[in-house]
This record gives C-alpha cells, sequence and structure tokens, in this order.
C-alpha cells in the first residue's frame, strides 16, 4: 500500500463527530468449536480495535453469574492473535470454576449486539 492509502485507512481513529463518544472497527471474527463445558459445539470471538489502536475481543456465548446477569469471555492483546488467545483462555477459565454446566447457565450475544 501507498502512503495516502494507509492515511486514509487509519482516518477514522481520528473522526470528531459532535455526539460520538467513540468508535471501534471490528477487524476480525472467529468460530472456535469447544465440546465439554458449553451446551454448544462451537461460540465466536470478534475483536474490536478502538481508536487508539487498542484491541479487545468478546465472546458471543455468555455466561450468567449467580444474579442471572451475563458475561462475554473478554480478552486484551497486542495483535490480533494474542487477543484471541486470551479472550478465549478467560472463557475457559470462567468455565473451569463449576465442573458441570448447564445450558440454562449460558446465553448468547444478540446478533444486533454481535
Amino acid at each position: 500500500m501507498v502512503a495516502d492509502e494507509v492515511r486514509a485507512m487509519e482516518g477514522w481513529r481520528s473522526m470528531k463527530i459532535p455526539g460520538i463518544a467513540s468508535i471501534r472497527k471490528c477487524v476480525a471474527e472467529f468460530e472456535v468449536q469447544e465440546l465439554e463445558k458449553t451446551p454448544y459445539s462451537k461460540f465466536k470471538v470478534k475483536i474490536f480495535e478502538g481508536m487508539k489502536g487498542e484491541l479487545t475481543g468478546y465472546t458471543n456465548l455468555l455466561i450468567k453469574d449467580i444474579d442471572g446477569c451475563p458475561y462475554p469471555g473478554l480478552g486484551r492483546g497486542f495483535n490480533i492473535e494474542d487477543t484471541l488467545k486470551n479472550t478465549i483462555i478467560n472463557f475457559l477459565e470462567t468455565l473451569s470454576q463449576k465442573e458441570l454446566w448447564h445450558e440454562d447457565e449460558f446465553t448468547i450475544a444478540d446478533p444486533f449486539d454481535f
């Protein structure tokens, strides 16, 4: 890529629009198969880049806490691969807190949000 194309692609990071607090760009989406703890054979991980270049990953399969509030697997990293790995590890660590999970202890992120 030439320098002008690179600058144009990164221009979204410096956008200032009244009323908009931040913009995040979806930079990757992965399908992950997990066959031991979850009631489904797969879940997704999306990775977003923030305006300062930070990367955050989220699972679309959420685990409900004791009060029924759902939480995704969450990970951060300096590149897509580290962020994916950290997101999956976080999710698996949460799953390891119990030996047996039931389907009603999970929920799936609304497709509109994910």
